[in-house]
């Protein structure tokens, strides 16, 4: 074989590897990419998981709040109320609750802190009709943090609301 083809045969195996590692790298960025992706939903998939099992405890937070009002312990339902305001607003800061979610977030804060001022300006009422209007408003919180609770573990579980 003469000098002039080993150049040939060497500049042709030369071309066909220069092509072969750009599809090769090409292959890695497009696997790099879905792994990236992968990942992104992964860690959004364990954020709404989070999220879901923080709204449902609140749920029982609520629960432990109207049992407060029930019993006209003042002060626990203060507390109580206090801390669900500020998880609330916690949750509803994260970019993964939904646009309505977050509508009902805002509401029943706003639900929570009116019936905290009552409280502490005038404690649990003792006439029976501002009672029952109280109790009424703890009930609507309790429910709408249940039903939030319901919405993100559904939101978790890849269900399209």
């Amino acid at each position: 074989m003469t000098l002039g083809a080993w150049n040939w045969l060497l500049a042709i195996a030369g071309t066909i590897a220069s092509i072969a590692g750009v599809v090769f790298s090409w292959l890695a960025w497009v696997q790099a990419t879905k792994a990236k992706d992968a990942a992104r939903e992964a860690t959004d998939a364990v954020r709404k998981r989070n999220t879901s099992q923080e709204v449902l405890r609140l749920a029982g937070d609520a629960k432990e709040f109207l049992a407060a009002v029930q019993q006209s312990r003042t002060e626990n339902a203060i507390s109580t109320a206090n801390n669900l305001v500020h998880a609330l607003s916690m949750i509803r800061t994260r970019s993964i609750t939904r646009a309505s979610d977050v509508g009902m977030l805002k509401a029943c804060e706003s639900e929570i802190i009116r019936v905290i001022v009552g409280l502490n300006a005038d404690g649990v009422p003792t006439d029976q009709s501002n009672f029952a209007d109280l109790l009424d408003r703890c009930h609507t919180i309790h429910r709408t943090i249940c039903e939030l609770a319901g919405r993100m573990e559904r939101l978790s579980e890849g269900a399209v609301l």
